[in-house]
């Protein structure tokens, strides 16, 4: 198979796809076709009537059997028809499992970007094969480890070849095709991976794979897969019964500590109880929108302007368990988007077109970012989110500056970044149609620059010099950018746009060991309850891996689907713990 995503076609199909952010595409992660769209800051700090934890830690009381008005009992109930509920219910149906599955919203999830995987046959066809220490190693150190396991991503790499393996045969009887993201000259955003000047220190993995037609046209051609529909469609042929409008509210832990099934609302906002003999998944998504939540778990995501969240994402299997004595996670991280551009009063354009939300240029490595004092904040060619992180940690609001000189063209290497990305057109007509919109600034100089932006003269001054001292020297002492990229910022005009980061999921939820059980407050498994994707732990520290681009996605739909083998017994490679 042959795809081809030239600049023409690339921005036909964005323009085809226009309402492709809209509808979910923008970010790695899980989520539903019921709301997509950048979301206010909830409000914080309900507690509990004398006491300092926020209400939804508390349980509500049990749900009485009178109020119950039917009862279903099957053997396998998995909570959330999306991108990672979906694969476990094809797998429970295909072995002839009665598997209910219950959805919050009206419909299965919308398809994102990608999965993701290592040395499938797929990958190998295309010589692509990744090192499993380089992998497990880097990763954890890169997500700072913490709360995050080593033996997690060891499961992943070790039982990911097979997953993809299986999700392409089926995939290819429908009639659709896997794609590599490597085998493809097409790049989401700058991922570190065979360009120009990428970040030495962050070793990075190129895992994404793409779904395709037959005929090779995919999002990035205007003529994306319907891939979570395949999926429901899959599982429903083989005899999954799916129940939407229908979210779970209670687990149901019997006196012997086994959760045993869960009670869930109706169309008719009936309560219906299902009584699994065999397991209970969860797979409901992240908490981005229980903003409450989101910050207790994270302060630092209280400063992201931009979500594009699902709103149906409200950290529902997560209560759930802690209702019934499931650990959870220390902290969350949110899977990031760094560059989204903003207005000079920190509020979002309306104006950008299709999936495009960074300014033109503004993402580019040879940019110098700094914060709203003109402090320079970060190696600029750190891959993919990475650049978030400073800005979160560092800034008081979460934003920052890109600053860069009319020169750029002829100063920065040509195959150091894509011209035409998901996330922005980096040419000059992109810069100057963003400069008579309001979105990026030019200035004669850089004092009439630095008073604009409202920096602390004395310090933008301070900083620019520096930067470009160490321009001169070819060597980035300060943060180690690649000499490639240091090329001064000396050419008049000036150009300055604002960003913040963008925000399309959380990462982090229910402790669970590397049999995707749910773990409780004594580290122990609690029978019968697992939890997989944006809803379980254990796997991310305080970072989402910024070299490793799909892994919410990859590693979710890989576990829902391990945790599917445990529960009916199917082998698979793990620790045996």
């Amino acid at each position: 198979m042959s795809i081809e995503v030239t600049r023409r076609n690339f921005l036909a199909g964005m323009a085809g796809a226009g309402a492709l952010a809209a509808v979910g595409l923008a970010g790695c992660s899980s989520g539903s076709a019921e709301s997509q769209a950048a979301a206010p800051a909830g409000e914080s700090g309900t507690q509990v009537p004398g006491s300092s934890e926020p209400a939804f830690l508390t349980a509500p009381d049990p749900i009485p059997d009178s109020e119950i008005a039917e009862t279903i009992d099957c053997e396998l109930v998995i909570c959330g028809a999306g991108i990672c509920g979906l694969p476990a219910a094809m797998l429970a149906a295909e072995n002839g499992a009665d598997v209910h599955v219950l959805e919050k919203g009206s419909t299965y999830g919308l398809f994102r970007l990608c999965t993701a995987g290592f040395n499938s046959d797929l990958q190998k066809r295309y010589d692509l094969t990744t090192d499993r220490k380089e992998f497990v190693t880097s990763t954890w150190a890169i997500t700072n480890g913490v709360q995050g396991r080593m033996s997690s991503y060891g499961l992943w790499f070790d039982n990911s070849a097979e997953y993809i393996n299986w999700l392409e045969k089926i995939f290819n009887d429908e009639g659709y095709q896997l794609v590599p993201a490597a085998s493809l000259e097409y790049k989401i955003t700058n991922d570190g991976i065979g360009m120009a000047g990428a970040n030495p220190l962050w070793q990075a993995f190129s895992q994404m794979i793409f779904f395709a037609h037959e005929d090779g046209s995919f999002f990035a051609t205007g003529n994306p897969v319907d891939w979570t529909g395949v999926m429901e469609k899959y599982a429903t042929d083989h005899g999954a019964t799916f129940h939407y409008n229908s979210p779970a509210v209670q687990l149901i832990r019997d006196s012997d500590g086994r959760c045993s099934g869960v009670i869930a609302k109706n169309e008719n906002e009936e309560y219906v109880r299902y009584n699994a003999s065999k397991g209970v998944l969860l797979t409901t998504g992240d908490m981005g929108a229980d903003h409450e939540m989101m910050e207790y778990y994270n302060r630092s995501l209280s400063k992201i302007i931009r979500y594009n969240v699902n709103a149906n994402d409200t950290g529902d299997g997560q209560k759930m368990g802690m209702w019934i004595g499931a650990d959870m996670d220390e902290f969350a991280c949110g899977d990031l988007w760094p560059f989204a551009a903003v207005m000079m009063d920190g509020t979002l354009p309306d104006f950008l077109d299709g999936t495009h939300f960074y300014a033109g240029v503004a993402s580019v490595p040879g940019v110098m970012v700094v914060d709203g004092a003109g402090r320079r904040l970060m190696a600029e060619n750190l891959p993919f989110q990475s650049p978030s992180i400073p800005k979160l940690t560092c800034t008081p609001d979460g934003c920052a500056w890109s600053i860069w000189d009319s020169a750029w063209e002829e100063k920065w290497p040509k195959d150091g970044y894509m011209v035409e990305d998901y996330t922005a057109s980096n040419t000059q007509k992109e810069v100057d149609m963003n400069v008579e919109k309001g979105l990026t600034f030019k200035f004669d100089t850089l004092d009439e620059l630095a008073e604009h932006c409202g920096f602390d003269k004395e310090m933008f001054t301070a900083s620019i010099n520096r930067y470009n001292e160490l321009c001169e020297l070819g060597e980035d002492l300060d943060f180690y950018k690649d000499a490639v990229w240091m090329t001064g910022i000396d050419t008049p005009p000036y150009y300055a746009s604002k960003h913040c980061s963008s925000m399309t999921s959380t990462r982090g939820g229910l402790k669970n060991d590397e049999r995707c059980r749910v773990l409780d407050k004594e580290g122990k498994p609690i029978p019968g309850l697992y939890a997989a994707g944006n809803t379980a732990g254990s796997f991310y520290g305080s970072v989402y891996p910024p070299n490793v681009m799909g892994s919410g996605i990859g590693h979710g739909q890989c576990f829902s689907w391990l945790a599917v083998k445990d529960i009916l017994g199917l082998d698979y490679i793990h620790s045996n713990i």
